[in-house]
């Protein structure tokens, strides 16, 4: 695969996040162009063009190219981009399907170690797809397995963001005092380094206040707010939990 196919592919899925369908789909052509018949190349193209599909709420039309970018990676031994394909099937499709296709994508991992970063998004990525069903059980204990990969591979940043994941299920299960700990443990290792980790301060307020140490929630709101009302992604996104959090902040 060429390096234009790969930069012209990573362009596009940029103008897809930011919602530029069309540019994108324009790019997706001319990466299609130059791969040819080069099955790295196609690979690449199809999975980006899926992906723009599936973030414009098309997922009959992304599906088929999800699995048809798992065959081509696979033929050209493109390990890291089949596991990226098996996964997109996984996150496009029902709960049967996240589950047999990250079993799926796991599998590949283990045999082909060049693959192996792909392993906590895996876990991390089924357990909020088991955490939207409502199977919280299931979903921590992908969680705590995404956790203990990212602690193996020494990713402080990532290792913060798999224990939310941990501290945000152990308090959709009603465990408050055990999310109230970890989340105080990773909030002030995280601060000693420089992070505000405003989510977990938020996770923070919210088991306070379960606990009913109304004080320490509206502590934990008020500096959780301080960043979260600065960050024009989250208040566009999330205006109940920024609503929720005021409330606490009091």
């Amino acid at each position: 695969m060429t390096d234009d196919v790969s930069d012209l592919a990573r362009q596009a899925g940029r103008l897809g996040l930011a919602g530029d369908f069309d540019a994108a789909q324009a790019l997706i052509d001319q990466a299609s162009h130059l791969a040819g018949e080069d099955p790295a190349g196609r690979a690449a193209c199809v999975i980006e063009r899926g992906r723009l599909y599936n973030s414009a709420g098309q997922r009959d039309m992304a599906r088929p190219l999800f699995h048809e970018a798992w065959r081509l990676a696979r033929e050209a031994r493109a390990n890291a981009l089949a596991v990226d394909a098996a996964h997109m099937i996984a996150i496009s499709g029902t709960l049967d399907d996240a589950i047999e296709w990250t079993a799926t994508a796991l599998a590949y991992v283990g045999e082909h170690p060049e693959a192996e970063a792909w392993r906590a998004p895996l876990l991390h990525n089924l357990g909020w797809i088991c955490f939207d069903a409502g199977r919280f059980e299931d979903a921590l204990r992908l969680f705590r397995q995404a956790a203990d990969v990212r602690r193996q591979q020494s990713q402080k940043l990532e290792l913060r963001i798999a224990f939310y994941a941990v501290v945000r299920t152990l308090r959709a299960l009603g465990h408050f005092e055990e999310a109230r700990l970890l989340a105080e443990e990773i909030a002030d290792a995280a601060e000693a380094e420089g992070d505000q980790a405003p989510y977990m301060r938020e996770e923070l307020a919210e088991c306070h206040a379960r606990l009913g140490d109304m004080d320490r929630a509206r502590l934990s709101a008020r500096r959780a707010l301080a960043i979260l009302e600065k960050d024009t992604v989250f208040v566009a996104r999330e205006p109940r939990r920024l609503a929720r959090l005021r409330e606490l902040a009091g």
